[in-house]
């Protein structure tokens, strides 16, 4: 398992220190703890001056993957404006991706996707949080009159659909 080097890992709660890591190859680390997913930048690996992570807890985190062949690391935020995390791996990235689909997957109640005629996707989440289940609902696109309805009726389903009123 790759974990945290020593100076980066004392930016995390002491119980969370040993939680796998994975170590992109322009410098990034990125940790997947119970309590977020800290992401580190270039500057921190230098080790001169205390680490102050960027901490973003699960229910922000769409979905994440490794390709073997290119070695290459993507992450999806839940909002589609946000720029997603992407580069080459350094190391064995296998107990990382593993404990990123626990937590993700635990964050995620219910999901539903529904295309506009205009080739927008929406998506509709029910997600669980430190204060409970929430939605949260997405489009990758412009909505128009049709396509606004149609993402109000998608969120009003799923939240039906687990007993959000």
């Amino acid at each position: 398992m790759t974990t945290l080097p020593k100076f980066l890992a004392s930016a995390l709660p002491s119980r969370e220190r040993r939680c796998p890591s994975l170590e992109l190859q322009d410098g990034r680390w990125l940790a997947a703890a119970k309590s977020g997913l800290y992401i580190f930048g270039t500057q921190a690996s230098s080790g001169d001056e205390t680490p102050t992570p960027e901490i973003f807890p699960w229910y922000d985190v769409a979905r994440a993957r490794w390709e073997a062949e290119g070695e290459l690391f993507a992450l999806e935020w839940v909002d589609p404006a946000r720029t997603p995390l992407a580069g080459r791996t350094a190391g064995d990235p296998s107990d990382f991706m593993r404990q990123t689909s626990e937590y993700v997957n635990h964050s995620i109640v219910m999901h539903a996707q529904t295309e506009t005629d205009a080739g927008t996707t929406i998506t509709a989440w029910v997600r669980r949080g430190p204060d409970g289940l929430f939605s949260v609902l997405t489009a990758d696109g412009p909505l128009g009159g049709t396509g606004q309805r149609a993402a109000n009726a998608l969120e009003t389903s799923v939240r039906e659909a687990v007993g959000l009123d």
